[in-house]
């Protein structure tokens, strides 16, 4: 049932983000306010990591993740009737106020899929989810060539606005995968953030009940999700400012990187069960040194073509280092802890995010625009040592 929830997000929602950066200047952002934008979202994700991770492990994953869709949803309104990008911040704060419930869907995630198949298992959640996306960014330069930016991006809101809807509606037969703690009384969200300083101080001390191993795939994480992120924000803006190419033309290449990856994603998943994950997570993180070499230094004569190899590679980076970072996680982490262990460790990822995002707006900005793409490709290599000295794989995996 979460599978056929994201079918109908991850269709809906690369429609607008296929062209959300030139969306937002329309409106009137900056490329620096790009950044901006992007770190008010990562803020209000941090904030309420805490209260999600505990909230899930008290009182358990289904009600959270039900309830909390629809306002999800509900907000998605704010991107279609935008008459500036304040109405876009405002927007995307109160939709990631509401994901307050993502600890508990990771949580839902991984306490359903058996150990000796949860690599596979969430590799292959990942490649449908792409597969879906597939049609997004081709309907998006549809919308954008048939009823220009500003409208086309409207219309592609709607379609999330109502996908979004259907999502929320169906969470309600997610079944509960936490065991009962006795207690009926759902909390409100008052009740919620009235026990937040006890969510921080129980969540700060789930580090001890964790293998060390536990920590530096979290740090690991932290720091190349936080670049890909801040990256994310302006590919497509340097893709069309500065190396030429046309907005269908960038539409194509985010197809093809969905399409491209599907099999290898799969043949990784199951080899990741067989041989184990820490390979190739380090291999999807030094996908992204080839991945950004690429973009920046495309031909102007081949740009596209370049891009296509570029986003290949990025593509197999996220899809690989996703699937194997949350199956090591589910891997050496107790059931009863995953929540805790989640939202603590998103609270400092989407705190690292928001400020990375600041530090990459002012030097693509003011500095020099290819810096943040290379800043990816050569962090990618200590990451990927790191993960190669100092996270092992457990012998005994956690159900």
């Amino acid at each position: 049932m979460l599978t056929i929830t994201w079918v109908f997000m991850f269709f809906a929602l690369p429609i607008p983000n296929t062209y959300a950066g030139l969306y937002y200047r329309e409106l009137g952002a900056t490329d620096f306010v790009l950044s901006v934008i992007g770190f008010a979202g990562s803020i209000a994700l941090a904030l309420v990591q805490f209260p999600g991770g505990y909230l899930a492990d008290k009182h358990g994953r289904r009600w959270l993740v039900f309830t909390m869709t629809f306002g999800v949803a509900l907000f998605s309104i704010f991107f279609v009737i935008a008459p500036s990008w304040h109405f876009i911040v405002l927007g995307i704060m109160l939709q990631n106020f509401c994901l307050l419930y993502q600890p508990a869907l990771f949580a839902i995630m991984l306490d359903s899929l058996s150990p000796e198949n949860r690599g596979a298992g969430l590799t292959i959640q990942a490649v449908i989810t792409n597969l879906v996306s597939l049609p997004a960014s081709i309907i998006a330069g549809f919308l954008i060539l048939t009823y220009q930016l500003d409208m086309g991006m409207r219309i592609a809101y709607s379609i999330v606005t109502v996908a979004y809807f259907a999502a929320a509606v169906l969470r309600y037969r997610l079944k509960e995968t936490l065991p009962s703690n006795g207690e009926t009384r759902r909390p409100s969200m008052l009740d919620a953030f009235r026990e937040y300083p006890r969510a921080v101080k129980e969540s700060m001390q789930v580090w001890s009940k964790v293998p060390k191993s536990v920590f530096h795939l979290f740090l690991s994480n932290g720091v190349v999700s936080s670049l890909v992120v801040g990256c994310g924000t302006y590919f497509l803006v340097y893709a069309t400012d500065v190396l030429g190419l046309e907005k269908f033309q960038w539409a194509i290449v985010m197809a093809f990187m969905s399409l491209s990856v599907a099999i290898p994603a799969i043949l990784a998943g199951l080899w990741m069960d067989k041989f184990g994950r820490k390979s190739f997570l380090i291999i999807g993180y030094l996908c992204y040194l080839p991945a950004m070499v690429i973009f920046v230094f495309a031909n102007v004569y081949v740009t596209f073509y370049m891009l296509l190899v570029a986003f290949f590679f990025y593509g197999m980076g996220q899809m690989l280092t996703s699937s194997g970072y949350q199956s090591i996680l589910g891997d050496l982490t107790p059931r009863e802890l995953r929540g805790k262990v989640v939202g603590c460790s998103q609270f400092f990822i989407y705190l690292s995010q928001a400020f990375t995002q600041l530090l990459i707006g002012f030097l693509y900005s003011y500095v020099w625009k290819p810096l943040p793409f290379l800043m990816l490709a050569i962090g990618a290599l200590p990451i990927a040592m790191l993960v190669s000295f100092k996270v092992f794989e457990s012998a005994t995996r956690e159900v």
